[in-house]
């Protein structure tokens, strides 16, 4: 067979190669609302304030911390929400999550957000690694129930975007 005839095999097959259906159950007329208090809680991490975070959340949500070890292990910490918003956690220093890339799940009330991430403190990077915020929609209003995250000091350049334009929230 000729080069010329497997090429445009390949490249008819590529052409008419349909996108992979999306998640069973996925309904995408909430994800710019999620997104929305994604953002929002982002900026409220950011600005350290810590009655706005407590109010956009659920008390009776968990967080998971998963911090990579040398040995490449993970170290996990589980705190309740409040652990978060806790007055003694008031600080002077400044804060700065921003993600870029999101995945949205959404189904009826509930709704996902898995996303890479940079944190910096003091205006330093501190890490990045991946979120995972899980939502739920109480009363009209889309709550953070739980989060989990990767905290990764190591791998920012293979997370960050090529396209500074995609971080979120926009300022």
């Amino acid at each position: 067979m000729s080069r010329m005839l497997v090429a445009t095999l390949v490249l008819g097959a590529c052409a008419t190669a349909e996108a992979p259906p999306p998640a069973a159950g996925h309904e995408p007329g909430e994800e710019a609302a999620v997104l929305a208090v994604m953002d929002a809680y982002m900026h409220e991490i950011s600005a350290n304030d810590l009655a706005a975070m407590e109010a956009r959340q659920t008390a009776e949500g968990m967080t998971y911390r998963f911090a990579a070890r040398a040995d490449g292990g993970w170290d996990v910490a589980a705190r309740p929400n409040a652990y978060w918003v806790a007055p003694e956690r008031a600080t002077d220093r400044t804060f700065r999550e921003r993600y870029w890339s999101p995945t949205v799940m959404v189904r009826g009330a509930m709704a996902l957000v898995w996303a890479p991430y940079e944190f910096r403190i003091d205006g330093q990077t501190a890490h990045c690694g991946i979120d995972v915020f899980a939502f739920a929609k109480i009363e009209g209003v889309w709550k953070v129930t739980n989060a989990m995250w990767t905290v990764e000091p190591n791998a920012c350049p293979a997370l960050r975007p090529d396209d500074a334009t995609m971080i979120r929230p926009r300022d």
